[in-house]
């Protein structure tokens, strides 16, 4: 795979361009790793609701940003005009920790991640707060090539996108009293048998759900100087994935520090995606955090970051040309 065909998992080595892919399958969203805490994985969920609430769900069969990856369970509201309600649980000794390998079906305690074959459930009663939902795909699951972003043949981590897009309906419950909530939903997966910051410097990660536009995309950078940045991208339309690809280019135009751990993080990100048939030139505007994390591990730390942005993208697809804004969730996840 050469010098650093590592980094080129995604595509057997090379940069891939794929347009309408179809590679996905519901075995891409089961288990793949033993349920060990040596070893990581996690689905995760997003929610917009047409309530304003935001709502992010990790449930992590064995947690990479903890030593040991011990199990646990994760559940951040975002109302828009009150803080954050946040819950986290750990796995109790004897409680059900179990996933399913050809599909989708997580059960950690009483919480339950399941593809139920025409569409997600999801079950979190979490005490005072809880969420209660089904999803229904507007896009079609998605990986990038292989959905393998590193690997030398023993060790690897990859990354599916079940949900790229899709609506949710079901119930949000805080302080004890359930609301109907519906809206936009969001699912991606993630596992790996190595400390990712063994290779890897961190990463920032994104989407925009325009009304007729569907972006996803990850920069992820590695800490060997000269190895290449792994950069999955999909762009969708209109229900349907017109391209899959990692030849697309990241770059932070305006930094600002974190005042809380002297961190510059981006204020200011372009993406732009140049090839057959398709150019794509986007802005996304950090707008506030909703979300910082500091997650000591060892001698080593992580820091994560959650933001709220404002997007202007112009988009052309064979001849067809579209600017689009609007608001949407983006990271930065810095591995020490």
């Amino acid at each position: 795979m050469g010098d650093f065909g590592n980094y080129l998992s995604l595509f057997a080595g090379q940069r891939g361009w794929k347009r309408s892919p179809k590679d996905f399958s519901p075995a891409d969203d089961g288990v793949h790793i033993e349920d060990t805490n040596d070893e990581w994985e996690w689905w995760y969920f997003d929610f917009s609701f047409d309530n304003g609430y935001k709502v992010v769900v990790t449930f992590h069969y064995h947690n990479m940003f903890l030593l040991p990856h011990v199990p646990t369970m994760q559940l951040f509201i975002y109302p828009s005009d009150a803080p954050p309600v946040v819950k986290m649980w750990a796995l109790r000794p004897g409680q059900v920790n179990s996933a399913a390998q050809d599909h989708c079906r997580v059960q950690m305690g009483d919480l339950i991640a399941e593809d139920t074959g025409d569409g997600y459930r999801l079950e979190m009663d979490m005490g005072k707060v809880g969420l209660s939902v089904t999803i229904k795909n507007d896009v079609p699951g998605w990986k990038a090539g292989s959905g393998v972003l590193w690997t030398d043949g023993k060790n690897e981590t990859g990354w599916v996108v079940p949900i790229p897009r899709g609506r949710v309906e079901g119930s949000l419950t805080i302080e004890g009293v359930a609301q109907p909530v519906a809206g936009m939903a969001y699912h991606d997966h993630n596992w790996g048998d190595f400390e990712l910051e063994e290779h890897f410097w961190g990463w920032y990660w994104g989407r925009i759900f325009d009304p007729k536009y569907t972006l996803i995309y990850g920069w992820v950078i590695p800490k060997e100087k000269g190895a290449p940045i792994v950069s999955p991208f999909l762009l969708g339309r209109d229900g349907k994935i017109i391209l899959g690809t990692d030849q697309i280019e990241v770059t932070i135009e305006e930094m600002r520090k974190d005042e809380q751990f002297g961190i510059e993080i981006p204020q200011k990100l372009r993406l732009t995606c140049r090839g057959e048939g398709i150019h794509v030139d986007g802005a996304l505007t950090t707008e506030r955090v909703v979300e910082t994390l500091y997650l000591p591990r060892g001698e080593n730390s992580y820091h994560y970051y959650r933001f709220l942005a404002t997007y202007q993208a112009s988009i052309e697809i064979d001849g067809q040309k579209d600017e689009v804004a609007g608001e949407t969730l983006h990271e930065f996840m810095l591995l020490e």
